[in-house]
């Protein structure tokens, strides 16, 4: 019991910490609510962390508060686990303790490294609870409560009634928390709860990730590739392989000589959902050589400006293969700092030393990653992409990624059945909102795009909520008009609904750049297709 004392004190000092820290930026919405959700928490009221009591007693919204209506409470949500995650892998890396908001809910975690280690070779509740599971956050739409929609790993604590707190000072921007001898009992009670209910949602999750990541690992089986062939590398770290969102190991830099390492922390970057690829990298005139066997590769330069530049600051000059230099502004090819743009280059084969040499030429030079591919001669390989946080193979086995390239827009999963949908985890998921994608090819030639629609949420989705008119919108590509005034539901009801369109041309940086302008409520999306013709 002394050492559940213990940790409730370490805990309240990590909130202290955290709020007088700045990382929660000049919202006060964001305080507000880790001030909340955390004073209930420490007081054992968990029952009362519910989106109507968020709103009301943090962020001073009316009683009249209708969550169909306002989405503050999961807008900022969203917002402060973002913030949490980033302040953990940057300046709060080394501390005791580290707070997040589990996927779908609003009850804290608090993760003590005495609690981390290994069991029987297994990791954690913990140790998991700080990777993929947490990062991949997503919001709810058009105002249906997360722990509703959502399939969490982390078991449901909440209650099914709403009850209302007890009055918080939305005004109030840091939270006084005073030891409380008479809540300590119970607080002990609910962190050991908390934690052995936990433990059963990893293994639930662990077992599910490992189904969905499954596909992911087989890539390299795929048309027949072999696992050999593939190249994937972190440019500047020498760490242990990084594993990502799709399951994919990146290796540490074990190929470049040359120029110089370098590594940044506290850079949010936008375009991926793995910045952990941008967070080093190697600068200055450097050679990076990878032997591989015979055949055609396709070869994707991975970069982000982390530096603050403007365009025409930095000229990053490079070749594969001594073929001809390749001279690259990323801010401008990226359109600005700290996002990610990826570069692609087809119909690389090994130099007659069976190695793909990539030689960046001058003393600004700079790559965060490298990966190299197996394709085929003169085709870029598809660009799969299925909006969620896992890969899937489809039925005719073709691997689709999970959701990259994104830039704005939120996730939300459908919670009908898809059993009888053909490949129905393509419509699993959808991104909306405010959102456009800028998919990398390969400079020249034409591609293919398909866009994959479902209805989530209008129609019989929604108990008859809705209909014909209710979401609107238009789709753009490369400047040109793909769909104009575009309605799923009109066009397929509830039904999976494919929007196929040939000849597209990549910008001369060698995008497809796809927009989706609302009219009516928000777009959505569930998957895209990109294949060179």
């Amino acid at each position: 019991m002394q050492s559940a004392i213990s940790k409730l004190e370490a805990e309240r000092a990590e909130v202290d910490d955290v709020l007088s820290s700045g990382v929660l930026g000049r919202s006060n919405n964001h305080v507000r609510l880790l001030t909340f959700v955390c004073e209930k928490y420490f007081e054992g009221a968990i029952d009362e962390i519910k989106e109507y009591s968020i709103a009301v007693h943090a962020l001073g919204r009316p009683e009249s508060f209708d969550p169909q209506v306002d989405t503050i409470v999961r807008v900022t949500a969203h917002a402060l686990r973002r913030r949490l995650e980033d302040f953990y892998k940057g300046g709060g890396a080394e501390h005791a303790v580290h707070i997040c908001l589990p996927p779908g809910h609003y009850v804290p975690k608090f993760i003590h490294a005495s609690d981390l280690g290994t069991a029987n070779g297994e990791p954690t509740v913990d140790e998991n609870h700080n990777s993929q599971p947490l990062s991949g956050v997503s919001s709810r739409e058009n105002g249906r409560p997360e722990d509703q929609q959502a399939k969490p790993a982390w078991p449901q604590l909440e209650s099914k009634s709403d009850r209302v707190a007890e009055h918080h000072e939305s005004g109030e921007s840091k939270a006084k928390f005073r030891p409380r001898s008479r809540t300590v009992m119970t607080a002990a009670l609910v962190a050991i709860f908390v934690f052995g209910l936990s433990l059963f949602g990893w293994r639930k999750w662990n077992g599910r990730s490992a189904h969905d990541a499954a596909p992911q690992n087989r890539v390299a089986g795929a048309t027949g590739y072999t696992s050999g062939e593939i190249v994937r590398a972190l440019v500047g770290s020498p760490s242990a392989p990084f594993l990502d969102r799709g399951g994919f190991a990146w290796a540490g830099d074990h190929f470049c000589s040359g120029g110089s390492p370098f590594s940044v922390t506290g850079h949010l970057i936008q375009g991926t959902e793995d910045p952990q690829l941008f967070s080093n990298g190697r600068r200055g005139i450097f050679h990076c050589n990878y032997p591989v066997p015979p055949g055609t590769y396709e070869v994707h330069l991975l970069f982000a400006e982390t530096s603050g530049l403007q365009e025409a600051s930095r000229n990053v000059g490079f070749s594969i293969n001594g073929g001809p230099l390749t001279n690259l502004d990323v801010v401008d090819d990226a359109g600005g700092d700290d996002i990610a743009t990826t570069k692609v280059f087809t119909d690389v084969v090994p130099a007659s030393d069976g190695t793909i040499h990539v030689d960046f030429t001058t003393p600004e030079a700079f790559v965060n990653a490298i990966e190299i591919l197996p394709s085929t001669p003169h085709r870029m390989l598809p660009a799969r992409i299925v909006v969620g946080h896992s890969s899937y193979r489809d039925s005719n086995g073709n691997v689709w990624m999970p959701d990259r390239y994104f830039f704005g827009g939120r996730l939300s999963s459908f919670g009908g059945d898809l059993s009888k949908v053909s490949d129905g985890r393509l419509y699993e998921w959808h991104r909306f909102g405010h959102f456009h994608y800028v998919v990398p090819v390969a400079a020249g030639g034409k591609y293919a795009l398909k866009l994959y629609f479902m209805e989530h949420w209008f129609g019989v989705q929604n108990g008859g909520i809705g209909g014909v008119g209710s979401r609107v919108f238009d789709v753009s590509c490369n400047g040109s008009t793909l769909l104009k005034g575009f309605d799923i539901f009109r066009e397929a009801g509830s039904e999976p609904l494919v929007k196929s369109f040939q000849h597209i041309e990549p910008t001369p940086q060698g995008k497809i750049e796809i927009y989706f302008t609302p009219a009516a409520n928000y777009p959505s999306i569930s998957a895209i297709e990109v294949i060179q013709e």
